[in-house]
């Protein structure tokens, strides 16, 4: 069965703190080796998580948590598939 993935909005590039369109659940794609901050409102940090160049990893968070990264990553959000 082939993967079927529900996009939200337009794809986005992030670098610096972003709430991707406060959205719950983002696909990143990282084009070279990135380090992912997903980071709370109040700017504490709720963890980290390293991509290897080439993958996509989906990333789920509050509409108010924010994705920054090390480099520049594209960012869209999508929906559950259910």
């Amino acid at each position: 069965m082939p993967s079927i993935t529900k996009v939200l909005n337009s794809e986005i590039s992030v670098s610096t703190a972003n709430t991707v369109y406060d959205s719950k659940l983002v696909r990143v794609y990282a084009t070279a080796n990135s380090i992912l901050t997903i980071t709370d409102s109040e700017a504490n940090t709720i963890g980290t998580l390293t991509i290897p160049a080439g993958r996509v990893e989906y990333v789920e968070k509050a509409t108010t948590d924010t994705i920054a990264s090390n480099n520049a990553v594209l960012c869209v959000p999508v929906s559950y598939n259910t």
